[in-house]
């Protein structure tokens, strides 16, 4: 489902570039844009945890198809939710509900083409991302075994990958959307999983001004 969504959105990226690339040779006179942003995050394997937070954001044009992008998140609610059991003895079927809060940040390029009025642009930012136990509860027989480990967090490697679409309503603003997968390298002792690395769904939605 990840990487439909983010093949569709880049195959559009891919359609619209070559009608607007002939404008895309200048630097922009507007080096600097500086926004607010409302961040979704989904986690992997968890079709029903969806976190949801605000973050700002940075970037320096380099030309009018290179940037220097960087961002920082924070989403106060970031839940997961993970089930154990089928229902065949001796486990009966329960779940584990983990409340957490989760800071992501994220530095790298931003690459594509842009006219007077609307830009789309391919990003691969490295980062990192860390979670914060604000929780546990459980349902099942085996509740009182899995209350007793605790999970423990580390700051995770992240990747941000994906596209941008960007609208210029005037010379000094703009609105902007991202979809993509965040891959993070999972070493913390909790779920989903330690030593390995998951993709999840990333998007957002924010304003901004140019200077």
């Amino acid at each position: 489902m990840v990487a439909s969504l983010c093949s569709r959105f880049v195959l559009s990226i891919a359609f619209l570039v070559p009608a607007i690339a002939p404008l895309a040779a200048q630097t922009p006179a507007e080096r600097v844009t500086l926004g607010a942003q409302l961040s979704m995050l989904g986690v992997a394997d968890d079709k029903n945890s969806i976190g949801v937070g605000i973050g700002a954001r940075g970037s320096y044009a380099l030309s009018r198809w290179l940037e220097a992008d960087a961002e920082i998140s924070f989403l106060p609610r970031d839940r997961a939710e993970f089930g154990f059991g089928d229902g065949v003895a001796p486990i009966a079927p329960g779940f584990t509900r983990y409340d957490r809060r989760r800071v992501m940040m994220f530095a790298g390029p931003k690459a594509g083409v842009r006219s007077e009025r609307f830009g789309v642009f391919a990003k691969a930012r490295p980062g990192f991302t860390r979670l914060f136990d604000r929780g546990l509860g459980c349902s099942g027989e085996i509740c009182a075994l899995i209350l007793l480990a605790r999970p423990v967090y580390r700051t995770e490697f992240a990747m941000d990958l994906g596209g941008v679409v960007e609208v210029y309503p005037s010379s000094g603003s703009v609105v902007r959307f991202d979809l993509g997968t965040t891959v993070v390298r999972h070493r913390s002792l909790a779920p989903p999983c330690t030593d390995c690395t998951t993709r999840n769904l990333s998007s957002s939605l924010g304003v901004g001004w140019r200077f």
